[in-house]
């Protein structure tokens, strides 16, 4: 078995498949996609027609129109805040209400232009409607997850910092070998044939310099007397 150097490249290698697999088995939630469905809920499109009929009566002409094709659903929510403790003189976790906007699709839908921003449409709902604590609680989980990801990419770092060949990382953790590069386990794996080198010359320098052991022999003693 050859030695294999634990060098920087072999590190970031195991490391991004480490994480490959980490965000594999660890996948993030994903928000609601039907956007759509909070336009009926909130009777948004008879709000529309009744906007565009007002407009009307009292302008004399159309309103402008102009399609979305998402909408900014915001409301409030008590989230996990850090706050100075003077008396403890230390962070401490609190909850404060904040104000959430969260983004989804919808079909596209003319909208007035006075109620578009950047072909957004925002819609204010109180903080119990269903469709926000769903996207409010993906948020939260997904953030959660983000922050495990960064620990798990930490102590991949530091352990990996610990060990300075791929042999003895592969004896602490066999486990490893799954996220090794297949041409550097393989070179680890090949047979060390240094040894039998160093023999073979070792026998082929004590026939060809047979003649040249004996002339410093005979030196050797001759310089004795």
């Amino acid at each position: 078995m050859k030695t294999v150097r634990l060098s920087e490249e072999l590190k970031r290698q195991i490391k991004k498949n480490a994480l490959d697999k980490f965000e594999k088995a660890n996948p993030e939630q994903t928000y609601p996609v039907d956007g759509a469905k909070l336009l009926t809920k909130y009777s948004v499109m008879d709000k529309v027609e009744r906007t565009q009929t007002s407009f009307k009566e009292i302008w004399g002409r159309d309103v402008p129109m102009e399609n979305v094709e998402r909408i900014q659903l915001q409301s409030t929510a008590m989230v996990p805040k850090e706050k100075w403790d003077h008396d403890k003189e230390e962070y401490v976790q609190h909850e404060e209400e904040d104000n959430l906007s969260f983004t989804l699709n919808i079909p596209t839908t003319p909208m007035p232009s006075f109620m578009v921003d950047y072909r957004d449409f925002k819609l204010k709902v109180p903080p119990e409607d269903e469709t926000f604590v769903e996207c409010y609680q993906v948020q939260v989980a997904n953030d959660n997850l983000r922050e495990e990801i960064r620990t798990f990419r930490r102590n991949i770092e530091d352990t990996l910092d610990k060990f300075h060949t791929l042999n003895q990382l592969i004896k602490a953790a066999p486990y490893i070998k799954d996220l090794v590069p297949s041409d550097r386990l393989q070179k680890m794996y090949e047979k060390d044939e240094r040894g039998e080198r160093v023999k073979q010359q070792a026998e082929m320098a004590e026939h060809e310099l047979s003649d040249l052991r004996e002339v410093l022999l005979e030196d050797k003693l001759l310089g004795d007397d």
